[in-house]
């Protein structure tokens, strides 16, 4: 009786002793070990479907955060809708009758106000007299120069709007409907006469050295 107990005394001696000098560093890891493959069993079963973030891979398996966002988008999308103001020609042919109808209704107003010339409101024309008698003339730009990209600017502000807003029709590559009576066929020709009518009367007032219209 006595050698049984003493041999079960030194049999469960050694086994203390192991449980004693087992590194408190593993126990911790072997523990974070089990409760990241329990966390994972929970997130993310084996049945989900491939396409869900657990499926995917992009949530971590230690908390349950999301390891990967998912992608933004297209960043490039608003400057593709905004080329289709150089890339189609009727965008193309829109804007830049719309400006020139402005711009039409501009040099209109100032030479039947000031009697000036388009050339004149375009460029401003001195002739200076030096000391010695001779006789100089300088051209330099005039109010008209600067008001012309101004104008442009707003034109192709104005008809990118609705494209940007992805409203359909856009009234540049679509064709927008009816409005009363303004037609979509109505603003292109008034477009492209406005375009015409203002290198004409470049033209016709180079030959007549005045205003066209300043006898209003």
């Amino acid at each position: 009786m006595s050698l049984t107990v003493s041999f079960s005394a030194r049999a469960a001696v050694p086994r203390a002793a192991r449980v004693v000098r087992t590194p408190r560093g593993a126990v911790a890891l072997a523990r974070a070990a089990a409760d990241a493959s329990a966390d994972a069993d929970a997130v993310a079963p084996r049945d989900v479907a491939d396409d869900t973030p657990a499926a995917m891979g992009l949530i971590d398996p230690a908390d349950g955060s999301i390891a990967e966002a998912a992608p933004l988008g297209d960043d490039n999308a608003l400057l593709e809708r905004a080329m289709v103001a150089f890339t189609d020609s009727r965008a193309v042919e829109v804007i830049n009758g719309r400006a020139a109808m402005v711009g039409w209704m501009l040099a209109l107003s100032a030479e039947i106000d000031r009697h000036t010339s388009l050339w004149g409101q375009l460029f401003n024309t001195r002739t200076f007299t030096l000391a010695d008698g001779v006789s100089r003339t300088s051209t330099y730009p005039g109010s008209g120069f600067f008001l012309v990209p101004l104008v442009v600017v707003a034109a192709l502000g104005a008809s990118l709007a609705p494209t940007l807003k992805k409203s359909s029709p856009n009234g540049l590559d679509e064709t927008p409907e009816a409005f009363g009576p303004f037609k979509p066929e109505a603003e292109l020709t008034n477009g492209r006469g406005a375009m015409v009518g203002l290198v004409s009367l470049l033209v016709v007032e180079h030959f007549t050295k005045g205003a066209l219209f300043g006898f209003f």
